[in-house]
């Protein structure tokens, strides 16, 4: 059984905001047996969803009418994908199990850089990194991570294959004997980036002047019941996992959330947009991590 002091703190369901009425049942897309952990999504322009499962050290991919099959097998924990063109991927990885606590970690942290056939071009280590998560191309050929333990955003030179400390606060830091990540999510919105912190449930914002942090975080939202990976809709709405028993919402000036019911995708993880923007992909574990013994899926929910 998975431990709270692996970086993965989960909401209760007690505590997720105002549910959303009428909101209809997700649609099962894929199925992985109980012990899966799925974490991390990307949707390619064509339609087809790449996804990475943690434990099995393999991505994933679903497409309508193809169904779900293994795109690339790695030869380490796979988390986060970020989409470079041309059917590109970097990926975040962990040379050790999460299941091993951040001594295990440290240190082991990589980029692996996918063709668009999911073979692997290039490895960038990432020798100072404990918990490498979200990512970000914040510019071509420049790549913003997540470190949920360090509380430390890195930048990383594609091309050059160097790794330097890109922002440090307090804000982005895991809080001490609560056992979950911090900073974890990592999104653009125009002039800012929107950060999540699980550990703290913030939604945070950073504003950005020539693609440098400008000033420091400030919390747009406490995300009462949780917030993991995130994405953000046209018209400003924050779609994000919570790790709990329902999806969130937040509509775009409210300091709250709003529940998306989601019956199925327990302990969601990851949430991206389809390529209409009416519906959500999303990601659940079946409760994993807080002892849940149901499977783990890609699921879709429309929400337009």
């Amino acid at each position: 059984m998975l431990q709270r002091r692996l970086f993965l703190a989960l909401a209760p369901a007690t505590l997720l905001g105002r549910p959303v009425s009428a909101q209809p049942a997700p649609d099962i897309l894929a199925r992985f047996p109980h012990g899966t952990f799925l974490e991390n999504l990307v949707v390619e322009p064509g339609g087809r969803v790449l996804f990475t499962n943690y434990f099995a050290r393999r991505i994933e991919s679903w497409s309508e009418g193809g169904g779900a099959a293994a795109w690339a097998e790695v030869p380490v924990h796979p988390v986060s994908l970020t989409p470079l063109g041309d059917g590109r991927q970097a990926l975040a990885a962990h040379g050790a199990s999460f299941l091993g606590g951040p001594a295990a970690l440290r240190g082991s942290g990589l980029v692996l850089l996918l063709a668009a056939d999911g073979s692997t071009q290039r490895r960038i280590p990432l020798p100072e990194a404990i918990f490498p998560n979200g990512g970000l191309l914040l510019a071509p050929g420049r790549l913003l991570l997540a470190d949920s333990a360090l509380g430390r955003i890195w930048a990383i030179d594609i091309d050059a294959g160097t790794v330097t400390p890109w922002l440090d606060h307090p804000l982005l830091a895991p809080v001490a004997g609560r056992g979950g990540p911090g900073v974890n999510g990592l999104k653009r919105q125009g002039d800012a980036l929107l950060i999540s912190n699980s550990a703290t449930r913030q939604l945070l914002r950073l504003r950005l002047a020539g693609g440098a942090p400008s000033g420091a975080p400030e919390v747009v939202a406490q995300m009462t019941g949780g917030v993991d990976d995130f994405v953000v809709a046209a018209d400003g709405t924050v779609y994000a996992a919570t790790h709990a028993t329902g999806l969130a919402r937040l509509a775009p000036g409210a300091s709250a959330p709003e529940t998306i019911p989601a019956p199925g995708v327990e302990g969601s993880t990851a949430v991206a947009l389809t390529p209409d923007g009416r519906a959500l992909y999303a990601l659940g574990t079946g409760g994993l991590t807080s002892g849940g013994q149901g499977e783990a899926v890609l699921a879709r929910l429309r929400i337009a």
